[in-house]
This record gives structure tokens, C-alpha cells and sequence, in this order.
């Protein structure tokens, strides 16, 4: 070190010593500790999400009129309808709704992927109390995504 520059001093920015003082770098943001503000308006949102399945599931029954698709259609048909019972009922957390929201909009889109794994994070998460309509959703997706084929 030359003699004519000064050592560092402590409040230097690359000096560790004081970030916990300044900074408290451990401390978690302040941002986690708030509910999300993203929410959609819930009567709208559960609308469209019973809209846009609604729309799958006809595409679905005028596709697929005869054999055995027609069977996987009408037992999709009955699985379905027990959600469509349970979103207009408001039986469903805010956390699935969220969920079935984001799997309608990749329906709707034709983001086949995208849907199949809204639904595996639903079938791992929720299957114990909605596995039937779970179901339903897996069957209307791969119905959905052959009969826009």
C-alpha cells in the first residue's frame, strides 16, 4: 500500500461489516408479509373460469359424438359438472380458484402443456378433497386438445 492513499474506511460499500447494521441484510422483505393484491374480482373470475370449461366440454360433446370418446365425454361431462356445482357455490379456496383461473386461460389459449400442468399441481395438492373433477380436468384437456387437432 502506498503511503499517500488512506486506508478504507468502515462505511465504504464494500465493506461486510456494517451490513447488518445498515441494511439488515437477514431480515425477510417486507413483501412476503402481505396477502397478494393480484386478486381478480372472484364473482368475474369464477364466471370465466365456468364459461370457458363450459365451452371445452360442448367443443368436446360435438366432437366426439360416437364410441368410446363418447364415454370418456359424458363421464368428463358428470365430473364436471360437480365442479361447476362447487365454483358456483363458492365451495373452492382462493388458492384453487387461483389455480383453475390460470388453467382456463392456458384453455383457452390452446397452451395444452400449460394446462396439464396447472392440473398435476392440483391433482398433487388438492386430489384428497376434489380428485373426481381433477380428473375431469385431465380428461377435458386431452379431449379439448385432440378435438382442436
Amino acid at each position: 500500500m502506498r503511503a499517500d492513499t488512506p486506508p478504507p474506511t468502515s462505511s465504504s460499500p464494500s465493506d461486510f461489516r456494517t451490513a447488518v447494521i445498515e441494511n439488515h441484510w437477514n431480515d425477510p422483505p417486507k413483501k412476503i408479509f402481505h396477502k397478494s393484491t393480484d386478486h381478480l374480482d372472484d364473482t368475474s373470475n369464477v364466471q370465466d373460469i365456468a364459461n370457458i370449461i363450459s365451452t371445452s366440454l360442448t367443443q368436446c360433446k360435438s366432437t366426439f359424438t360416437t364410441g368410446p370418446q363418447k364415454r370418456i365425454v359424458d363421464d368428463t361431462t358428470r365430473r364436471i359438472e360437480a365442479l361447476l356445482k362447487q365454483l358456483e357455490n363458492n365451495e373452492l379456496s382462493d388458492e384453487v380458484v387461483r389455480s383453475l383461473h390460470n388453467l382456463s386461460q392456458a384453455l383457452e389459449s390452446k397452451e395444452y402443456t400449460k394446462a396439464l400442468t396447472v392440473q398435476t399441481k392440483l391433482m398433487t395438492t388438492e386430489y384428497d378433497k376434489h380428485g373426481n373433477w381433477i380428473t375431469g380436468l385431465k380428461r377435458l384437456i386431452d379431449l379439448t386438445g385432440k378435438a382442436s387437432a
